[in-house]
């Protein structure tokens, strides 16, 4: 098995939040479309409200796992060069 990407890894959580959140959107939407209508704003609001509250978590992940994929990227061209 392939390493997975570190950024991807590190979003991964607040992905499956996201993800978590759409399906409560669809099941909060109901079948019946004659109650769309009615159940739209609910549904949104919480729907809004957990991607909102996943925003931070998500910058956080991602920035420290780019930060560290740079570095990674830096060390090696420092490497790269002392051979020269």
């Amino acid at each position: 098995m392939s390493t997975p990407n570190p950024v991807v890894a590190a979003a991964a959580p607040e992905l499956i939040n996201v993800v978590t959140a759409l399906e409560a959107f669809n099941a909060a939407m109901g079948a019946d479309p004659s109650k769309w209508a009615f159940n739209y704003p609910g549904a949104k609001l919480i729907l809004m409200g957990t991607i909102l509250q996943q925003l931070p978590l998500l910058a956080t992940a991602e920035g420290g796992a780019g930060m560290a994929a740079l570095d990674n990227v830096y060390a090696g061209w420092i490497a790269k060069l002392k051979t020269v």
